[in-house]
């Protein structure tokens, strides 16, 4: 956050009733240490040094990015190494290191120098909080700045760390806190900004991890583990479209919204309440409002760009939709910088950590059991809704599109259950008519995004151009989706199987 940020909370009355005793300052100078190609960090780790007052502490952390610790999916996987080395120390002593990591850092420097790289100088303020329930927090004040390679980072920021207590409290104070302030959830640590100044990577789009479940796992296991999933995804593609604008960033945030918003609907015949309906209507809000951008984006990249010629009409036209594509990212933009944005992070992560759900009578207590209902009440709604399937129009489709798209989400959450080569059959039939209908209902946006978009007799010219060049490929697409749901219908559901 700003630093004018930083001095709202510092003044903020719920912080002041929570505080206990008096504030002590560090001046924390650390220095990072890798080879000149950077390999330790490659692989995970952090290794520094670090000067406070008299004392030096040599300290190698691995870390593994966002994970799903006790504290929830916005913590990071970390281990942590720290031994106190002669004060004049300026270099890291692997012999202070377990002989294992001391082996894997060689084997990785590879006989290379493991010299300095980046210098991290921070003053740090730190707080010891007491919530209402008892739980004890430290807080901590970091302004500052990271140095390599000639460039500076500020560093601006605030971390909360649990001395004693519930985990949930942490998610409890940081949504106070961003009441007062506007907050953004960091999801990098010091020395990945850092390093960063040394070779800047740019941001890159990624879909969803494949989800694991066991056999034994039970109902709240399964629930926990893939709503975790589902925050995870969000928030490993925040930086590739907020900070790098890409488009599948947006789309992959979008796919975890709506895979969030899924797992909440096919979970809550046994599992769920009020928190989760809340976060569900706030993913389907923050979705929605990533919508427009991502409607451009399709609209541009998809349906123009394969109608020719370019005359001037058609340029016009392309002219309009990319302002209304810019306009569309700025909103996307502004939203993933919005305080709602952060709290909705924020809730997720407490209804993690603190487990705000019940089970409901009568539900499995076993994940696999469940998952047997919850595949075969999804596939009986795709097929009511495909029902005279060869006569479905407009909204039938869409309707229909939106069911074998919760299917598959329940398939991917579900597969790790069952025989791998049965559901690689059934997927891929099931992913084959969600692309068709992915295809048909881009085609059905373009008619809302013309009718916007024209103005003139000219534009309208070109827009009808367009429209009748994919009227076309859906007429052929639609002949194709009939013989593909045939083979769907055939399919034997591996659930069933199994």
């Amino acid at each position: 956050c700003e630093p004018v940020e930083l001095e709202r909370i510092r003044r903020a009355p719920s912080l002041l009733r929570m505080k206990q005793g008096r504030a002590s300052g560090k001046h924390l100078h650390s220095v990072y240490f890798d080879t000149r190609t950077l390999t330790l960090g490659d692989h995970g780790f952090a290794l520094r040094l670090r000067r406070s007052g008299s004392g030096c502490v040599q300290t190698l952390k691995t870390e593994t990015g966002v994970s799903g610790g006790a504290t929830g999916a916005l913590a990071r996987d970390t281990g942590e190494y720290e031994a106190r080395l002669p004060r004049g120390a300026d270099e890291p002593d692997l012999n202070k290191l377990p002989d294992d990591l001391k082996s894997r850092i060689q084997k990785l420097a590879n006989g290379n120098a493991i010299g300095p790289r980046l210098v991290s100088d921070i003053r740090r303020t730190i707080h010891n909080l007491e919530t209402e329930n008892g739980d004890l927090i430290e807080l901590a004040f970091d302004l500052g700045a990271l140095q390599a390679n000639g460039g500076e980072a500020p560093v601006s920021e605030i971390e909360l760390e649990l001395k004693e207590g519930a985990p949930a409290s942490l998610y409890r104070v940081a949504l106070d806190l961003n009441e007062i302030a506007n907050l953004r959830v960091g999801t990098r640590s010091k020395s990945e900004r850092g390093f960063a100044l040394l070779r800047p990577r740019a941001p890159v789009a990624v879909k969803a991890e494949p989800l694991l479940l066991g056999h034994d796992t039970t109902l709240e296991e399964a629930y926990e583990t893939v709503l975790r999933h589902c925050l995870v995804h969000l928030m490993a593609n925040e930086a590739a479209a907020l900070e790098a604008r890409l488009p599948e960033g947006l789309h992959q945030m979008r796919v975890a919204l709506r895979r969030a918003r899924s797992a909440f609907e096919i979970f809550r015949p046994g599992i769920g309440g009020s928190n989760a309906d809340k976060l569900a209507a706030e993913a389907k809000w923050l979705a929605n409002e990533l919508g427009p951008a991502r409607d451009f984006d399709v609209f541009v990249t998809e349906i123009v760009a394969p109608v020719t010629p370019r005359d001037p009409a058609m340029k016009k036209l392309l002219t309009r939709a990319e302002t209304a594509r810019a306009d569309g990212w700025e909103r996307a933009i502004a939203v993933l910088h919005s305080r709602r944005y952060t709290r909705f992070l924020l809730e997720y992560g407490l209804f993690l950590a603190d487990r705000g759900w019940r089970v409901k009578r009568k539900a499995p207590a076993l994940a696999h059991a469940f998952a047997d209902e919850a595949l075969g009440k999804r596939l009986a709604k795709v097929e009511k809704r495909g029902r005279d399937f060869e006569k479905l129009e407009g909204e039938a489709r869409h309707d229909l599109r939106k069911q074998l798209k919760k299917l598959r989400y329940g398939v991917h959450f579900f597969s790790s259950l069952y025989d791998a080569g049965d559901v690689k059959s059934y997927l891929k039939h099931l992913s084959q008519m969600q692309d068709v209908f992915g295809g048909l209902n881009d085609v059905a946006t373009a008619h809302l995004i013309l009718d916007d978009l024209t103005g003139d007799g000219a534009a309208r010219e070109a827009a009808d151009r367009i429209i009748e060049w994919h009227e076309r490929r859906a007429e052929k697409t639609w002949k194709g989706a009939i013989r593909l749901w045939k083979r769907f219908g055939a399919a034997e559901p591996f659930w069933q199987a199994a």
